[in-house]
């Protein structure tokens, strides 16, 4: 079984539409099967992320999982709806430097988590065949929606990332602690500065569509 995670209902809900995903499960949180895949809609948030892919891999232990979603650009080469396919992705508001870490380094010694490099081929593939602009890199994560230009071009330089994000770091952490394969795709909807929450609104449910037509390529 191939397990989808998504924060937005818009998001969620394109992708369970693609996978035919209509049968409701009892969970703290929407879960929906369908064949072969469960489609989870987590809610925004680094914690509702972690809680929500814990809960699935503990109780339906599925072979492999995708967590997918929209991101604001934090490289300007990125354009509204081109999917980044993520790496490793870093929790920006992670701070224990006083400790000696490095920025977004986690008590376990881990800074960058990283996306399951053969799904994230997959992905890869897949985006390609559907002619939908991709391109790999690197995502930070944090519970604040980034609307900030020089904030962005901070963390930008500060970690090398080219997008911003609510979830993608606390859910590849999940998946590191539990061995479990998983990737992390964005599809792009802001520049993460001023202004970022009309783009949001505006391309949320297109990138929302694409990102269900990623899903299916990816089961069928």
């Amino acid at each position: 079984m191939t397990a989808f995670f998504a924060a937005e209902p818009e998001e969620a809900g394109a992708i369970r539409e693609a996978l035919g995903a209509g049968v409701l499960l009892e969970a703290p949180f929407p879960l929906y099967r369908g064949e072969g895949v469960l489609v989870a809609e987590t809610g925004v948030g680094k914690v509702a992320a972690a809680m929500a892919v814990a809960h699935v891999l503990t109780r339906f232990a599925p072979k492999e999982s995708f967590f997918l979603g929209v991101a604001g650009a934090l490289d300007p080469g990125l354009r509204a709806l081109d999917l980044l396919l993520a790496e490793r992705a870093v929790q920006w508001d992670v701070d224990l430097t006083p400790f000696g870490r490095a920025p977004g380094e986690t008590a376990l010694g881990v800074r960058f988590f990283p996306s399951d490099p053969h799904l994230l081929g997959r992905a890869e593939g897949a985006a390609l065949a559907l002619g939908l602009p991709s391109r790999r890199g690197v995502v930070a994560t944090g519970d604040r929606f980034l609307a900030d230009r020089k904030e962005a071009e901070r963390l930008r330089a500060l970690h090398g990332a080219h997008a911003v994000e609510m979830e993608g770091a606390a859910a590849l952490m999940v998946a590191y602690r539990f061995r479990h394969p998983m990737a992390l795709v964005r599809a792009v909807t802001d520049g993460a500065g001023e202004g970022a929450e009309g783009d949001f609104q505006a391309f949320l449910r297109e990138a929302s569509r694409r990102l269900g037509l990623l899903a299916r390529a990816l089961v069928y």
